[in-house]
């Protein structure tokens, strides 16, 4: 589990006194009911891990008010061990994936708050490797039910802004091109391609850039963003994000409410 780094939006308190507030509010018979608060913030603005070995059933979940957003997602053997049953590794075990493995995760999983699968290979089709270990790992976020869309064509900026104290926070970019969109950022000089072509990496290059900020700029394009298309494709960005509080900042404040 990954948190995301705290940032200055919290005006007047530095880190050093925010724990120190922090420390004395934890000793106090307030905390039982900040507890469950705190906790369904730190679900909110933290990535999550959740792996399973093949047989075993995976578990994603989110607390109310706020639905699965899946990052990247891998089922097949890899250079880490997972499972018990792995061999030990060798020059000979090579890694195998499934490539339709988040396109269906994001079909069974995305947008629900509670999602359970059964891990084997038949979920995913063809089996990558025959006779392997397998695990199905999974890294995903919970999206608030109030959040913001954004789609900015390729040669242009995005531009993100929240009002103080709120800063952005992002769940979901994919940058490329999706069936259907023929009226999102057409071209005059290509068609579109009859398939799909998306980089879901995008997410980590404007989460770099922008998450827990209250203003950023990205620029679209091939130069940020690994261009998943073929030459001469117009791409676009499509976003999902919120305006909120990051938890040391609501900690803080409920705090200063307190004392």
């Amino acid at each position: 589990m990954r948190v995301m780094s705290w940032t200055r939006p919290c005006h007047g308190l530095d880190w050093n006194h925010s724990l120190f507030y922090l420390t004395l509010l934890l000793w106090t018979r307030r905390i039982n009911g900040l507890a469950d608060f705190s906790n369904y913030l730190s679900r909110i603005i933290t990535s999550h891990t959740a792996h399973a070995c093949d047989g075993t059933p995976l578990r994603l979940y989110c607390p109310r008010h706020s639905t699965i957003s899946i990052q990247s997602a891998f089922y097949g053997s890899g250079e880490v061990q997972l499972c018990t049953e792995d061999p030990p590794p060798g020059p000979h075990n090579h890694s195998c994936s499934a490539l339709t493995t988040l396109q269906k995760l994001l079909a069974e999983c995305q947008n629900h708050r509670d999602c359970q699968l059964p891990v084997n290979h038949l979920l995913f089709g063809k089996d990558p490797c025959p006779g392997k270990t397998k695990y199905l790992h999974v890294d995903y976020k919970c999206k608030p039910s109030e959040h913001k869309t954004q789609v900015v064509c390729d040669g242009e900026s995005m531009i993100l802004r929240c009002k103080t104290p709120k800063v952005l926070i992002i769940y979901a970019a994919v940058y490329g091109r999706g069936l259907g969109q023929t009226d999102t950022c057409p071209s005059l000089q290509t068609r579109p391609p009859p398939f799909e072509c998306l980089n879901h990496e995008a997410v980590q290059v404007v989460s770099k850039s922008c998450y827990s900020k209250q203003k950023c700029v990205v620029a679209v394009s091939n130069q940020t963003f690994r261009d998943p298309c073929f030459p001469g494709t117009r791409k676009y960005l499509s976003l999902l994000y919120s305006c909120g509080r990051t938890l040391s900042c609501v900690l803080i404040h409920i705090i200063e409410i307190q004392a």
